[in-house]
């Protein structure tokens, strides 16, 4: 594939997330073309159907996850428990700004992508499990069954893009991820009991 057919698919994604901030999975091709000035058939020599491009959106998204995790674990400034944080929260620039409640969309009308969005944050833990090893090793985080741990930060995040917090407290997703790793790191107490 030539660099201008990537450039395009690149440029409809992102467009895409755009449009899905705005209406999530209700969204539709016409959104898209108008935001980038194209017609909807030329979306549609790259993406098959509105599906293949909302799954485009989901990979793009984790692949820009894993590169972000990767310049985190790779940053020699960075603390152990520095990196666990960042790496368990991390939000890509370009999806900073999306409204994590419009997942529940997907989930209601694309139920195949939710599930891979699901598989993604319940696959490819090695990276975090190694540092949250390196900080049992170094005496900074305490000796602890790992399988427990990150069983509460997955259901957390599941439950979280769900929009559980955000009915309840109104609370957005990465606020919400940000103060479940408080809470992992620091725990509950103001003291030692």
């Amino acid at each position: 594939m030539d660099d201008s057919v990537l450039e395009l698919k690149e440029r409809i994604v992102d467009a895409a997330i755009v449009a899905f901030n705005e209406s999530g999975a209700r969204f539709t091709l016409q959104e898209v073309s108008r935001l980038l000035n194209i017609s909807k058939k030329t979306i549609y020599t790259c993406f098959e159907s509105k599906e293949a491009l909302i799954e485009a959106m989901i990979t793009t998204g984790f692949e820009s996850v894993k590169e972000s995790e990767r310049l985190i674990i790779e940053e020699p400034n960075l603390s152990t428990l520095e990196k666990i944080r960042k790496v368990v929260v991390i939000i890509p620039e370009k999806y900073a700004d999306l409204d994590f409640k419009k997942f529940e969309s997907i989930k209601a009308r694309y139920p195949k992508l939710y599930k891979q969005i699901l598989d993604h944050i319940e696959t490819e833990w090695e990276p975090t499990i190694a540092l949250i090893e390196q900080g049992m090793r170094e005496g900074v985080i305490r000796q602890l069954p790992i399988p427990v741990l990150k069983t509460i930060i997955e259901a957390s995040m599941e439950r979280f893009l769900e929009g559980e917090l955000d009915r309840t407290s109104g609370m957005d997703y990465i606020k919400a991820l940000d103060w479940m790793m408080t809470i992992l790191l620091e725990g509950i107490t103001s003291e030692v009991v």
